[in-house]
């Protein structure tokens, strides 16, 4: 009788270092997952941020490059294209503070300003076409 309870003690404490040491190697692979999630998220975090720098430096060209167009224009068609130009400047400063802002941001705070990013880059855009569109269509007056 003493020698089966001392296989049942035996049994069961080695019963206990195995789950010990699969607790163990579960906890490692969950921290091995949540550190490639972490990583991912990382990784999609600064192409995003990168793709919208990337549209903002091709707008900023384009912009400058309205700024040289506009060098020529005379009349109330460059008092028109100045105001515009000085609207899309503070526009494009505005969203370069806002994007250094947005690269130093993390988690929910970040997922909001990716909108807000967004949302300020098509606007930004769309203030360039306009300003574009009127420029072309006063040069050809």
């Amino acid at each position: 009788m003493r020698i089966v309870r001392v296989l049942v003690i035996l049994g069961l404490a080695g019963s206990v270092v195995y789950a010990s040491d699969k607790a163990g190697v579960v906890k490692q692979k969950a921290s091995e997952t949540l550190q490639a999630a972490g990583d991912y998220t990382q990784e999609q975090k600064e192409e995003i941020q990168k793709s919208t720098e990337e549209k903002l430096n091709a707008l900023s060209a384009e912009i400058a490059e309205l700024q040289m167009q506009a060098k020529t224009a005379h009349g109330k068609a460059k008092e028109a294209l100045d105001r515009e130009l000085q609207n899309l400047e503070k526009k494009q400063k505005s969203l370069k503070k806002d994007l250094a802002r947005w690269k130093d941001s993390s988690g929910k705070a970040w997922e909001d300003m990716k909108s807000g990013m967004n949302a300020a880059l098509e606007s930004l855009s769309k203030s360039y076409q306009k300003a574009k569109d009127e420029f072309t269509e006063k040069k050809s007056e």
